[in-house]
């Protein structure tokens, strides 16, 4: 589903404009990135939970220099399911 996808599908829910779904969508997303920029979990309750954590520091042979090399930590985002959102795929492909 794409970004076009959801706006029209949210416009249709709510009974606004696409150009409202839009901007709603827009900030919603701006929210959860600024919050995870400062290291703020967001929780949406029975969908799931976005975070970031640390990737510990990862050692690599570089082949052209001939030489083990150090990636430096990298943050990165997680995603978290809620058990809800798990059992309703759960439930879904044991009807399939």
């Amino acid at each position: 589903m794409t970004t076009t996808d959801l706006t029209k599908k949210l416009a249709e829910r709510l009974e606004i404009s696409q150009r409202e779904s839009r901007d709603l969508l827009r900030l919603m997303c701006d929210t959860i990135a600024r919050s995870l920029t400062h290291k703020e979990t967001v929780i949406l309750r029975g969908f799931g939970s976005f975070g970031t954590r640390t990737r510990a520091p990862k050692k690599f042979y570089n082949p052209a220099a001939k030489s083990h090399m150090l990636l430096p930590p990298k943050e990165v985002v997680f995603f978290r399911p809620s058990q809800r959102l798990k059992d309703s795929l759960a439930q879904r492909s044991e009807e399939s």
